[in-house]
């Protein structure tokens, strides 16, 4: 029973003294890559860094392509529409890496990064609207297994 009213005291105190305490100090958003601005100074960029598919062709997954790509997005209201909707954007360039690391990517061969970038840009257009945004690839990858 001391052991019950002991835990039980320690614990209100714990939270008593977890909850006065100061917020903690403002950190970069986990969305955002603190180096990603070191790939151009324009305030026209928009990062978008880790789109990662795994290659796969049938049941064998034979490596992971990973691209790091950013927008050109000239007009200040489209950016911040790009940046309310994030998530969505990300989610729509993924799946075009992924679609193209399943269907055409040929294993043991370089990626194409015409095709790949005209996937990119076709993703980015119908969440943004065409000719809104221009896809920039900053690397395209291949870790084999």
């Amino acid at each position: 029973m001391y052991k019950a009213l002991a835990l039980l005291a320690g614990s209100v105190l714990a939270a008593g003294r977890a909850s006065a305490a100061p917020p903690a100090a403002a950190k970069p958003s986990p969305s955002e890559d603190p180096q990603a601005k070191r790939i151009t100074g324009s305030a026209n960029y928009f990062p978008t860094f880790g789109l990662r598919a795994s290659i796969s062709h049938g049941f064998k997954v034979n490596g992971v392509l990973a691209v790091d790509a950013g927008l050109d997005i000239p007009k200040e209201e489209i950016r911040k529409l790009a940046e309310s909707i994030r998530p969505r954007l990300i989610s729509q360039m993924r799946d075009a890496v992924l679609n193209y690391a399943s269907l055409s990517y040929v294993v043991g061969e370089r990626p194409d990064v015409v095709i790949l970038k005209a996937r990119l840009q076709k993703a980015v257009d119908q969440v943004l609207g065409k000719g809104e945004a221009k896809v920039a690839l900053a690397s395209v990858i291949v870790f084999k297994d």
